[in-house]
């Protein structure tokens, strides 16, 4: 059986579709953008799927090396190429669509770790994800949380966004101190997990978060710049902090 994901996965051992972001004037492969750069000279972007033709004969050439192909895609910030590889598995045999209930971030560790599929939904229900500093119109724009929630949580000043196996809680927050703080006591209760803070311009913050979480639980920590899709639905200038289990 051959694994396939999409372009918003950051793993190179696996097989991807295809996604793409403005930039530049020019349609650039999320694959192929060189982080840094991206970010110190972009703050506004869409994502742009690729045609179904272009799905189609990438994965009826997968079907063919392997006769059983599984396309893994994460749930948040949404599932970009599920409309496409639905209408594709439904009209070529040997495709199976699976919803990851993780975001891009866990789902890329699950896929390194080498983790048989049966362990995934266990993976996806003991892991969560934080985002720091959102800004929660731009979340309710790009449908990332649904219009009509949280509408008390904009008179702080900080609000904290965490999803977790499908469910979404946004609680605010004085300062990003306070902030912090929140997932701090939140993770105390857990035990086996490593960290991913992923940022989209916020160096300097991502890397003080960095050094808090190492300080207060000593777990390997992976710091990196966010995926250019999950920023694109995030908004830029956001800190993501993952939680990846153990199991």
């Amino acid at each position: 059986m051959k694994i396939v994901t999409d372009d918003s996965v950051d793993v190179s051992s696996v097989e991807k579709l295809p996604l793409y972001v403005d930039w530049k004037g020019r349609k650039i492969r999320v694959s192929s953008i060189k982080r840094k750069s991206y970010f110190l000279s972009n703050k506004r972007t869409y994502v742009e799927l690729p045609y179904y033709e272009e799905v189609r004969s990438i994965l009826i050439k997968y079907v063919e090396k392997s006769e059983n192909v599984e396309v893994l895609l994460p749930l948040w910030p949404t599932i970009f190429l599920k409309r496409i590889v639905s209408f594709v598995s439904a009209i070529v045999e040997g495709i199976e669509l699976k919803e990851a209930k993780m975001d891009n971030v866990a789902l890329a560790f699950f896929l390194k770790s080498g983790k048989s599929l049966e362990k995934l939904q266990e993976f996806a229900r003991k892991s969560r994800t934080y985002l720091l500093l959102p800004d929660v119109s731009v979340l309710k724009k790009n449908g990332v949380i649904r219009e009509g929630q949280f509408k008390s949580v904009i008179t702080k000043s900080v609000n904290l966004v965490r999803f977790s196996y499908g469910g979404v809680q946004v609680k605010s927050s004085w300062s990003v101190k306070g902030a912090v703080s929140e997932v701090v006591k939140e993770l105390r209760s857990q035990k086996h997990f490593t960290l991913a803070v992923r940022h989209s311009g916020k160096s300097r913050l991502a890397n003080i978060l960095t050094t808090k979480l190492i300080s207060d639980f000593g777990h390997r920590v992976s710091l990196g710049w966010m995926n250019p899709v999950a920023a694109s639905q995030y908004g830029h200038d956001t800190v993501t902090i993952s939680v990846i289990p153990e199991v």
